[in-house]
């Protein structure tokens, strides 16, 4: 939203299911390196990142929280989107911080999701 307005946007409310990226409004900094940098934007739902967040135990027996899994869930997304073939792409997973609560909730989603 705020790369669209071309300014800092304050959200009206934020889902807290990804909450290491949940901000109401991005950092003055973190703005102008999006604007400098950012070319195209990638939306994921939470169903996405259960399914990444499976796809990255699945591949690397490693549990990510579903912040983690949002870099993953968007080359998935783009992939899908565009038909890349034949490309490196690299998603950085930096997120552990996930208690089993959330990780059964995680679990359940993807299982219903993908069956």
């Amino acid at each position: 939203m705020a790369l669209q307005a071309d300014e800092r946007v304050v959200l009206p409310s934020v889902g807290t299911f990804a909450d290491g990226v949940a901000v109401a409004q991005i950092g003055a900094h973190g703005f102008e390196v999006c604007r400098f940098c950012v070319n195209d934007v990638i939306t994921v739902s939470n169903d996405e990142l259960c399914i990444a967040t499976k796809n990255i135990y699945d591949d690397t027996r490693s549990i990510t929280e579903p912040s983690g899994a949002l870099a993953v869930a968007g080359i998935k997304k783009y992939v899908a989107r565009t038909g890349v073939r034949g490309q490196t792409l690299i998603a950085i997973d930096s997120g552990a911080n996930i208690n089993f609560d959330m990780l059964r909730h995680v679990a359940e989603r993807a299982a219903a999701v993908c069956a």
